[in-house]
């Protein structure tokens, strides 16, 4: 099974667009065939951005995405704080929780603010490219 840290913008593309490639993803993660990995952080930096008044989501959607995620999802305590990426310091949130999870894959919506196709041994995917390892089992 594949296992992945997801990028806020995945999470807040799948709360949005209930139609669109990142919530067929985080369906995925929620039902068990993609092994999800989130830390505190990320976790708070999920719920942060969702609240943000610009997308217009209500406080019980996403307090119920929160949940969901919290119960479905494998917790990892980072053991490192990274300084990697340097034009969005919350990016290293999930630089760690990918590292110390020890995952196959980071699925961002926005590669430019991981400057690199692999970190360690994790490769750096967009939905689409993430899709095809799942659809062909890589």
């Amino acid at each position: 099974m594949l296992k992945a840290v997801y990028d806020t913008n995945i999470i807040v593309s799948a709360a949005l667009h209930k139609d669109r490639l990142p919530a067929s993803l985080l369906s995925l993660a929620l039902k068990g065939k993609v092994k999800l990995f989130v830390s505190d952080q990320l976790l708070q930096e999920y719920e942060g951005v969702l609240k943000r008044p610009k997308f217009k989501l209500g406080e019980k959607e996403i307090e119920d995405l929160i949940k969901l995620i919290k119960e479905k999802a494998i917790r990892v305590k980072p053991a490192m704080r990274l300084t990697r990426i340097k034009n969005d310091l919350a990016d290293n949130r999930v630089l760690e929780c990918a590292l110390e999870a020890g995952v196959d894959f980071i699925v961002t919506g926005n590669k430019k603010h991981f400057p690199f196709e692999r970190f360690h041994k994790i490769k750096v995917v967009n939905p689409r490219e993430f899709a095809t390892y799942f659809m062909i089992g890589k």
